[in-house]
């Protein structure tokens, strides 16, 4: 019985990492401005990156300007982030008071006299 030559064993495949496209470089922007700020751990976390490859979309986007220089931490603020932070929390509070009041008007305005004597106003609940 004739022996047959022995087949060499295949390497595992490897899933090839992600490269620093434009489509990646987009992303990263799109993530600073949207979180305020930036870090190549954060890119890399986030895009399912290299951290070496999401170091260089770091350093493209100080040179396009879409972050500042990272502080001692590795953080990069963006200067025009998509959400501001402060202002929509006021505006939320504004919106609510707002709804809040208009409620009471609307309540006043459409139930009779006799049963709003019996109901507690929507403030002092």
């Amino acid at each position: 019985m004739p022996l047959l030559p022995a087949m060499p064993l295949a390497a595992a495949p490897v899933a090839a990492a992600p490269v620093a496209n434009e489509f990646m470089y987009g992303l990263a922007v799109f993530n600073a401005r949207l979180r305020g700020a930036s870090s190549a751990r954060n890119i890399a976390r986030d895009l399912g990156i290299a951290k070496d490859v999401a170091a260089t979309l770091q350093s493209r986007m100080v040179r396009d300007g879409f972050v500042a220089l990272p502080n001692a931490a590795g953080l990069a603020r963006t200067p025009n982030p998509l959400v501001q932070r402060n202002y929509s929390r006021k505006a939320t509070e504004t919106l609510k008071n707002m709804l809040k009041d208009k409620a009471e008007d609307i309540l006043e305005a459409e139930a009779p006299e006799e049963t709003l004597k019996d109901l507690p106003r929507p403030s002092e609940a």
